[in-house]
């Protein structure tokens, strides 16, 4: 029992780590700008910056989308270890949401530019509530490692 929680404890840091690079990869592609949201979506001929087409961000995002969300799936089924309360279930609900707004705002940003604040509002709200998930999982296991010994 004591190694489970340990796997999760570590899992969990683990996947802060990958959380923190992805902001960073965001923060280098976006920079949590509305402006650099479209130029990457839109391409920009003066720099020239290539934009987008309908089937380069399917290639580019479906693949994303399976991994981020079999991850945010396997954290969050780490809470039934615990007693669940309903700030598990609305901290799910939450990633869910805002990670699926965050895949979905690119491919509506290529047919109307007023959705890139939804790119950058939802990865902000995806950011946030993954993060605040991994380290209260990772303050759960902590504790109920500290209970067991």
């Amino acid at each position: 029992m004591k190694s489970m929680f340990l796997i999760g404890f570590f899992g969990g840091v683990l996947f802060l780590f990958e959380i923190f690079t992805g902001f960073y990869l965001f923060y280098q592609k976006y920079g949590f700008s509305i402006e650099k949201t479209l130029v990457y979506t839109h391409g920009n001929p003066d720099e020239m910056i290539r934009g987008k087409s309908f089937l380069g961000l399917i290639e580019l995002h479906f693949p994303h989308f399976l991994v981020f969300f079999l991850s945010v799936f396997v954290i969050s089924h780490i809470f039934y270890f615990f007693r669940i309360k309903k700030l598990h279930f609305y901290l799910a609900g939450t990633v869910f949401l805002s990670g699926f707004f965050n895949f979905l705002s690119p491919f509506l940003v290529l047919y109307n530019k007023n959705f890139a604040f939804l790119k950058v509002c939802s990865f902000s709200i995806f950011l946030a509530s993954v993060v605040f998930m991994a380290v209260y999982l990772c303050f759960l296991t902590f504790l109920k490692i500290r209970e067991k010994c």
